[in-house]
């Protein structure tokens, strides 16, 4: 599923392109999507000129005249391409096609069809059910660990599943959790409860790095994703852990391990997030700890040191090695 760094990639290409331009027309597949309101755009939309894009966590808002928005959702699978011209050949899976009155259109594709897009009231915006349970979007409001650690007071669930409860911060999911904590040091399988607040810290500062470089390379594409253009994004060969299953950590050369939270998939270094609570209380940062594991494990690779040897005895010589006995006097006559 697209995540917060990818939409925002999105917006940034659409804010860009299409503020400005005026739908001539709405065009709609007969296969809805997971809402069903995409039927409002066809009567809503012609006319209407855009006039802002906006994001919050991972929907897509975009702003026009006479006091709509457009709320888009990316599901799984979905991405809006900009055409200058009509595509030689049909696209496939394609719901809904913006036509603008300069000849030029956005389209949205979604092979699986989980995506959303509705028009609505921009005033009714801040009520409506999917943006009203969302937390604060770390970008717009970046976290801070005092902030964090307040919230997770006497939480129970793990400290990965903490992150990806849109109720609480909005945006991020399953690969920028991974190596969200993995830049932090933190165990994923640890109660959120139990992380300590300078652990916090050093969350709230990887989630603000990882996302920011993610988005500075128009995020990850696995299969699907991507941008307005049609390109892949390039943030998949900086990953750390994730998706990396046994491949050496890129901080220690540790093996990657993978586990499953929450019916989704976990990466994580066993040396630079050590388990359990006071695993770092000592001071120690990850890069040091993985230092630590480094030299351990040259230590391990050297030959053992040979024994040293044991002298020789020296040979019996004259006046050495057994006494003898005094040889017995001779018996006379």
């Amino acid at each position: 599923m697209p995540e917060l760094p990818e939409v925002e990639t999105v917006r940034r290409a659409l804010e860009s392109t299409v503020i400005g331009r005026t739908v001539h027309a709405v065009k709609l597949s007969r296969t809805p999507l997971r809402d069903g309101g995409a039927r409002s755009l066809a009567r809503l939309l012609p006319g209407r000129a855009i006039t802002a894009l906006r994001r919050h966590g991972k929907f897509l808002l975009i702003d026009l005249d006479a006091g709509h928005t457009l709320l888009s959702h990316l599901g799984m699978s979905g991405r809006w391409l900009f055409e200058r011209t009509p595509p030689g050949e049909p696209l496939d899976h394609v719901h809904v096609v913006l036509e603008f009155t300069d000849g030029t259109a956005l389209r949205y594709q979604d092979p699986r069809r989980f995506g959303m897009a509705r028009v609505m009231k921009t005033s009714a915006l801040a009520a409506d059910p999917s943006l009203a349970s969302l937390g604060p979007d770390p970008i717009a409001e970046p976290p801070t660990g005092a902030g964090l650690f307040a919230r997770s007071r006497g939480a129970r669930t793990a400290v990965k599943l903490f992150l990806l409860d849109q109720r609480r911060i909005a945006g991020i999911g399953n690969i920028y959790a991974s190596e969200i904590l993995h830049r932090a040091g933190v165990d994923p399988r640890r109660r959120a409860g139990t992380v300590r607040a300078h652990e916090w810290d050093r969350i709230a500062a990887g989630i603000i790095t990882v996302l920011g470089e993610a988005i500075d390379r128009m995020g990850t594409t696995f299969s699907m994703y991507r941008t307005l253009w049609g390109e892949a994004g390039g943030y998949g060969e900086r990953l750390r852990v994730y998706d990396r299953a046994g491949e050496p950590c890129r901080t220690c050369g540790a093996p990657v391990r993978h586990i499953v939270q929450g019916q989704r998939s976990t990466y994580l270094c066993a040396v630079c997030q050590p388990r359990g609570a006071t695993a770092l209380a000592s001071g120690a940062t990850p890069s040091r700890l993985a230092r630590r594991a480094g030299a351990r494990a040259a230590a391990a690779t050297r030959p053992a040191p040979r024994p040293p040897a044991r002298p020789r005895a020296a040979a019996p010589g004259p006046g050495r090695g057994r006494a003898s006995r005094p040889a017995a006097p001779r018996r006379k006559g």
